[in-house]
C-alpha cells in the first residue's frame, strides 16, 4: 500500500486569492447578524487572519483594548487541554469566556464533509483544510442584576465579543510572536475617534468599520443606533368569512422606529374576493371588498442582543374599515379586527372579526396567509 505523507494546508485557490487578499466578512449580505453587537470593527491582519470586534457601545471597546493579554491567557490555557489526536483538517471553534476571577474554555470541532488532496509534481500529496478556525472571546459578568452570584459559564456576553479567524488555532502563537493585535486595534480606534461626520463614540451611534491590511479603512452605514426603516410585506391568503372561502391580496407597510425594540406600526390594504352564482343567468360573479388597516406588531428578540431581523412576529393587532365594497357582504359601517397568532417562515394564521359598528352583528373569520 502506497504511503502518503499527509500535510495540512488551508485551501487558498478556491477564490484564486493570494495570502494578503482577504474577503472582509462584514461586506457579505446579512453578515452582521452572525456577530454580537450593533456595531462592528473588522481588521485584516494579513495572511487570511481577521480580527472582528462586536459591541453596542464604543466605551466597551475602549475598556478592552488590550486584546494581546487575553490571547496570551488563551494560548496558555489551550496548551493544557489541546487534543493532539483530533483530525488536523477539522475546523475548531474556541469560545473563551472571561469573568472577574475565572475563565471558561469551550471547544467545538467540526469535521470536513469531504477529504481533499492537492498534488504537485515531485512532492507528496497534501491533505487540504478548507475551513478556518475561530476564537471567540466573551467578557461576562459573574453577578445578576440583584447582585447575586451565579455560574458565569452559563451567562451570555453583555453585547461585546472579539472574534479571531485564523487558518489554524496554532497561528495565534505565531501572531503573538509577530507583535500581536493591539497596535492594529489602536489604529482602528483612532480612525473611529477622528471620523468627521458623526461622533461615533456616542452610545447613540452605530457603525461597521473595515480596516485593510495596509491600514486603510472604510465605514459602512454610520448613523443612529436605532436605524428606523420601512418594511414592505406583501402576501396572499385565503379566509373563511361568513361561511365562504375567499382569497385575498394584502400589502402592509411597517414603520419600525428602532431596531433595538420589538415593535412596529403598520398601514395595510386588503382586497378580499367573493364568488357567487347569479340566480338569473347562472353565471359566476366576483365581488371585491377592500379594507384599509392600521396595526401594531410585536417581534421576537434576536439572540445575543443583536439588532432584530423582524422576520417572526409574536402577535399583531389590526383594525380596518371598508374603502371599497361590492356585493352583500359588508355594510358601510363595518369594522374589521384581525390578529396574527402564529407566524413561522412565510406562513401566518390570522383570526378575524367583522362587526357592524361597535361589536354589533359580530362575524368571526379565519385567514391563512403566505408571504412576507
Amino acid at each position: 500500500m502506497r504511503l502518503f505523507f499527509l500535510l495540512t494546508v488551508l485551501l487558498l485557490s478556491t477564490a484564486r486569492m493570494t495570502m494578503s487578499q482577504t474577503v472582509m466578512r462584514l461586506t457579505e449580505r446579512g453578515a452582521q447578524q452572525n456577530f454580537i453587537g450593533r456595531s462592528h470593527i473588522e481588521i485584516d491582519l494579513g495572511q487570511r487572519i481577521t480580527l472582528l470586534i462586536g459591541f453596542n457601545r464604543y466605551a466597551q471597546v475602549a475598556a478592552h483594548q488590550n486584546i494581546d493579554s487575553v490571547l496570551h491567557l488563551f494560548i496558555a490555557d489551550y496548551r493544557k487541554v489541546e487534543d493532539t489526536t483530533r483530525n488536523p483538517t477539522a475546523a475548531t471553534h474556541a469560545l473563551f469566556r472571561l469573568a472577574a476571577t475565572a475563565r471558561d474554555l469551550t471547544l467545538h470541532s467540526t469535521p470536513q464533509a469531504t477529504t481533499d488532496f492537492r498534488f504537485q509534481d515531485g512532492e507528496n500529496p497534501l491533505e487540504v483544510k478548507i475551513q478556518q478556525d475561530t476564537l471567540q472571546i466573551d467578557w461576562v459578568s459573574t453577578y445578576d442584576q440583584r447582585g447575586l452570584r451565579y455560574n458565569y459559564s452559563q451567562v451570555s456576553p453583555y453585547d461585546y465579543s472579539v472574534y479571531l479567524f485564523v487558518n489554524s488555532i496554532h497561528d495565534i502563537e505565531r501572531l503573538m510572536r509577530q507583535g500581536g493585535v493591539n497596535s492594529k486595534v489602536r489604529q482602528a480606534l483612532d480612525a473611529v475617534q477622528n471620523y468627521k461626520n458623526h461622533d461615533l463614540t456616542s452610545p447613540k451611534m452605530a457603525f461597521d468599520m473595515l480596516q485593510r491590511a495596509d491600514n486603510s479603512f472604510h465605514f459602512l452605514h454610520p448613523g443612529s443606533a436605532k436605524k428606523p426603516f420601512l418594511s414592505f410585506q406583501p402576501n396572499v391568503g385565503v379566509g373563511l368569512i361568513r361561511n365562504q372561502w375567499a382569497p385575498s391580496l394584502n400589502l402592509d407597510v411597517h414603520f419600525i422606529p428602532s431596531q433595538l425594540h420589538t415593535v412596529s406600526y403598520s398601514v395595510g390594504y386588503t382586497s378580499t374576493f367573493f364568488f357567487d352564482q347569479s340566480t338569473t343567468d347562472g353565471r359566476f360573479q366576483t365581488f371585491r371588498n377592500d379594507f384599509l388597516n392600521v396595526g401594531l406588531a410585536f417581534y421576537y428578540a434576536s439572540k445575543g442582543r443583536q439588532p432584530l431581523s423582524f422576520s417572526r412576529q409574536i402577535v399583531s393587532f389590526n383594525v380596518g374599515i371598508p374603502v371599497y365594497r361590492s356585493g352583500p357582504y359588508f355594510d358601510a359601517n363595518t369594522i374589521r379586527l384581525s390578529s396574527t397568532v402564529y407566524h413561522k417562515g412565510l406562513f401566518k394564521v390570522q383570526p378575524e372579526f367583522y362587526m357592524n359598528g361597535f361589536f354589533k352583528k359580530v362575524y368571526p373569520g379565519l385567514r391563512l396567509v403566505v408571504g412576507l
